[in-house]
């Protein structure tokens, strides 16, 4: 009989918690509480777990769940067609992974029956069992002459090999060992097709056969293996210019083979007939794994590789605002031309217009137009096609400061739902501009507007499933705008939809209702549940409650004015021993870790924790041909990843910094010395058909 989980249970065990926060996690979960409420607010209540935490218990428990389903699912459709079996029941009961029951249920969800099927229902099962004790031909002639009166002895053996094959192909502790054993001894082998292969790829993908001269002839153990690799051999398949494949060696099938002998307690020599079986069940068993075996690989690489997008995402997102200056936005381009926006001390466009590069003196005069009429106080600039060229331009009519942003994803923001709300009566061209001087304003505000997967500080990430890259991207803006704090007064309604237990249709209800001049305001346009949850990351900076500029829930106000009136009596845990029972009249279940929150956050009222600026300022134009082997320039990290980082140094193509010039000393993760928006000094090592190497060892810091 399946018996549901004790998930708590499991879990905890899973991930060395205790059950008590596992069951906390899971019942507030059930009563509506939100993650970075439950991480933030109630860490008494949990044992002080953080978002990451608490997102894995729920992960593991809908993995759980998922398992349990299907199972019941395979348990009740095999039961339908009574053709379940004790050991079979015990099998299922018995699977690890969702892939185990899959291998099982597999044939009998088919419409088609299978060999094997076929060959039961004729009753050559009992031949198959004396075919596993050892039978020969011979044996099976003498021991089943009922059988021959109705059919073929090379039906008979055909079927009941049959029987065997697929009972080998599904046994789940016979692919279990293959696994261990695969990941173990084998390797992962690439190849690059055959030239009259390549010849019939598409222009456009073979354009890309050079990116992967590096795997042409590739061979590499599991436990050597990178992500990124697993990543660039997934691609190269998908292209049609690789071929990639598990190694399967003699080795692998002799172990499986005295392995499943003796499962079945055969003692012998492989007969004929027991080797043969073996052979066809093997050969369906192992492609199965190694399906499974790249599929795991393959999420275990986007994994890594939504971890390093997350981690250059935070560092983005958390770029400091510069708010009070007017701007003029350029973005660039050659045959649409430059558009060009002039944005208010609020971001507000209040003018458009547009240059050619290919009419200088024209473009000038305009440039020259705009610079008198609006006298902005930074221009910005977008870094796509054009960019050095339109640079060259502005720098050649006014000394007014340029940074260049990243303009990943403004294009796909412009023609999106969001931006034609946003500026119903303008077309593409300047909601895109518009983006543009907007992330030199407040990156987050605006990059919360845009498809996570299209800001374009990752790798691969079109490769990655949709669902999968938006969730996980989507727990990092949740994250930094509920730990940055949103006031609530000048909020656009897209960020207000990120904070927690706010969804669209409560943003846009805030936002209709501003200004406020309290949290307590809020009370009357949101639910109780939604106030609780959401209140504490909301910030009224107008308010006459200074606690409503901080971190600190108006659930735990009296308790802070209380802490506060006394902090000066001691440290934290001084406090709270000398006052704990006063201390929970106030807030019941106030610990330390109550008070240190309180006292953080106090100490931070009115502070934004955005501090350090990602955007580059624009020097004078970096001329590539001055530039040889040994040259220190100034750079910008534009993206991290597993072998290295991009950094843009002024030129057309950003150069790669290898993991191994970091550094002089071994880091295995270019996290542990760089992110997304870090300023940094590099020799330029090489310069060679567009790409170009840097070095940061041995140069002053």
């Amino acid at each position: 009989m399946l018996l549901e989980p004790d998930y708590p249970k499991e879990i905890s065990a899973a991930l060395s918690l205790k059950p008590f926060q596992v069951e906390v996690i899971l019942a507030m979960t059930e009563e509506g509480d939100t993650i970075p409420f439950m991480a933030r607010y109630r860490k008494e209540r949990t044992g002080n777990l953080d978002e990451e935490d608490i997102r894995e218990i729920l992960a593991q428990k809908a993995k759980r769940e998922s398992l349990y389903k299907a199972k019941q699912t395979a348990i009740n459709g095999i039961e339908e067609q009574a053709k379940m079996t004790p050991d079979l029941l015990a099998k299922i009961i018995a699977c690890q992974t969702l892939k185990e029951v899959e291998a099982i249920y597999q044939p009998y969800k088919l419409k088609k029956k299978t060999k094997a099927m076929i060959a039961i229902e004729k009753g050559f099962q009992p031949v198959a069992d004396k075919i596993k004790q050892g039978a020969d031909e011979a044996m099976v002639k003498s021991e089943f002459t009922a059988l021959l009166k109705d059919f073929s002895l090379e039906e008979i053996l055909d079927g009941a090999q049959s029987i065997i094959s697929a009972e080998i192909a599904s046994e789940p502790k016979l692919r279990s060992f293959l696994k261990a054993q695969t990941l173990s001894d084998s390797v992962v082998i690439a190849t690059k097709k055959s030239e009259k292969m390549l010849e019939k790829l598409k222009e456009k993908d073979a354009q890309q056969i050079s990116k992967f001269e590096l795997y042409k002839d590739f061979k590499q153990s599991f436990k050597a293996l990178k992500p990124y690799q697993i990543l660039a051999l997934n691609r190269g398949e998908q292209l049609g210019i690789l071929n990639v494949k598990i190694d399967k060696t003699e080795s692998m099938e002799t172990f499986t083979q005295q392995k499943y002998f003796r499962d079945i307690g055969y003692k012998g020599a492989g007969t004929d007939l027991l080797t043969a079986a073996f052979k066809d069940g093997f050969s369906v068993l192992f492609k199965s794994l190694e399906n499974e075996i790249r599929t795991d690989l393959a999420e275990t690489a986007e994994d890594d590789a939504i971890a390093s997008f997350r981690s250059n995402l935070e560092a983005l997102l958390m770029t400091k605002p510069d708010y009070g200056k007017i701007i003029l936005a350029l973005d660039p381009g050659f045959r649409a031309g430059c558009k060009a926006a002039v944005l208010d001390a609020l971001g507000t466009p209040i003018y458009f217009d547009k240059i050619f590069l290919h009419q200088p003196e024209s473009a000038k005069k305009t440039l020259e137009q705009l610079l008198t009429a609006y006298a902005p106080e930074v221009i910005v600039l977008g870094n796509g096609s054009g960019a050095d060229e339109t640079l060259d331009l502005i720098q050649s009519v006014t000394k007014t400061q340029v940074y260049i942003v990243n303009e990943s994803g403004a294009s796909v923001y412009s023609a999106s739902k969001i931006a034609q709300e946003e500026f119903p009566d303008l077309d593409s061209l300047d909601r895109g501009t518009i983006s543009i001087g907007r992330r030199y304003i407040d990156p987050l505000s605006e990059l919360v507007k845009v498809p996570v997967e299209a800001i374009g500080v990752g790798m691969y990430q079109h490769d990655m499933p949709v669902k999968k890259l938006e969730e996980r991207l989507g727990y990092t803006v949740e994250d930094v705008v509920n730990r940055v704090g949103i006031n609530v007064n000048s909020a656009s309604t897209y960020v207000l939809s990120h904070i927690a237990g706010i969804d669209k249709r409560a943003a846009k209800k805030i936002y209709s209702n501003r200004p406020y001049a309290s949290r307590a305001a809020l009370r009357k346009v949101l639910s109780d549940k939604v106030y609780e949850q959401s209140t504490g990351f909301l910030r009224v900076p107008e308010s006459k409650e200074e606690l409503d500029n901080t971190d600190i829930h108006p659930d735990q106000y009296a308790l802070a004015k209380y802490y506060l009136a006394h902090k000066n009596e001691g440290s934290v845990e001084a406090v709270f021993n000398a006052h704990k029972e006063a201390m929970q009249k106030l807030y019941p279940e106030v610990t330390s870790l109550t008070l240190e929150f309180i006292a953080e956050a106090y100490d931070k009222i009115g502070k934004d924790e955005r501090v350090h600026s990602s955007h580059r300022k624009a020097e004078e134009k970096i001329d590539a041909s001055t530039i040889v082997e040994g040259c220190v320039v100034s750079g910008v990290v534009r993206n991290v990843v597993a072998f290295g980082a991009f950094v843009d140094i002024g030129l057309k193509n950003d150069g790669l910094l290898h993991v191994s010039q970091i550094a002089n000393k071994f880091i295995s993760n270019p996290a542990e010395e760089l992110e997304v928006g870090q300023r940094v000094k590099v020799k330029v090592m090489s310069m060679e058909n567009g790409k170009i190497q840097l070095s940061m060892k041995a140069v002053e810091r």
